[in-house]
């Protein structure tokens, strides 16, 4: 009998040393994002044994996925709309390690505003190697401004723009949501950097899919980004550093010299700095 028991204990410290082998770790790039925000994270497996790990392929003998819950309930799962493997095919092999980057937004319905929590799981050989589970918040942001943008050739297309801020490694930060009706489709959010409210943020939306905002990113200077909107495409086509006329000594003299002119002679029109609509 003691001979069973030892055998036993042998075949349990084996199994727990070979679980060892292999690990699985992931990482999130914050723990709050944007209703529509690209929710970027990082896989890292380590295969300390002699084994290849191989996933993705219609043949591969080990499959990689990840299972995401919403709220405290562990076993409320968000069913992914995305039937593709995550990460693709890789592969990784005995005594090395690997990185895989991917969009959980890209295969989970992510735009409910709440709380969730996420684990990669790697089945190896019938074993379950799983990642410490992550959670991250989902916000809607605190309005700003919003506009809208119709379209010529799609009458039943109506594109909102609204401009969000939140506060992200203590500073704040603007972000741009975009969303069609009908059929709810919301498009990527866009991160335009820092944010100081000291000045008012300016959306402009022109006829031709040209949408500007421009804020001020910092004590010295306004950021001007030009976004390309069209039925079935947007586009960030610039981004631009304004510096702030206020402090600007070549501002100054412009100004002051557009004043020593003859008020007598016809002046060009010049849009203020601020406005590029």
């Amino acid at each position: 009998m003691k001979k069973v028991s030892f055998l036993l204990a042998v075949a349990f410290i084996s199994v727990a040393a070979s679980a060892q082998e292999i690990s699985l770790q992931m990482t999130l790039q914050n723990r709050e994002y944007i209703v529509g925000e690209p929710l970027v994270v990082a896989f890292d497996f380590l295969n300390a044994t002699r084994e290849r790990i191989s996933c993705g392929k219609n043949d591969s003998p080990d499959r990689f996925f990840v299972e995401v819950t919403k709220g405290t309930d562990q076993f409320d799962f968000v069913q992914p709309f995305n039937t593709e493997p995550i990460g693709g095919a890789f592969t990784v092999q005995g005594g090395d390690n690997r990185r895989i980057i991917a969009e959980l937004d890209k295969w989970f319905p992510l735009l409910k505003e709440g709380k969730y929590l996420a684990r990669g799981v790697l089945v190896h050989r019938g074993m379950r190697y799983e990642s410490a589970k992550k959670s991250f918040d989902i916000v809607g942001g605190i309005k700003l401004q919003e506009g809208y943008q119709m379209f010529v050739n799609r009458t039943n297309l109506k594109r909102t723009f609204r401009l969000v801020y939140w506060s992200r490694n203590q500073m704040e930060r603007l972000f741009l949501r975009i969303s069609d009706e009908p059929g709810n489709r919301v498009w990527d959010t866009i991160d335009l950097g820092t944010l100081l409210r000291t000045s008012p943020v300016r959306l402009d939306i022109s006829p031709e899919g040209e949408v500007t905002i421009v804020q001020r990113a910092s004590q010295d200077a306004f950021l001007r980004t030009l976004v390309w909107s069209l039925p079935d495409n947007i586009e960030i086509a610039e981004r631009n550093p304004l510096i702030d006329p206020d402090i600007s000594a070549s501002q100054r003299a412009k100004s002051l010299y557009n004043e020593m002119v003859d008020d007598g002679k016809e002046k060009k029109s010049k849009k203020p700095w601020y406005k590029f609509w």
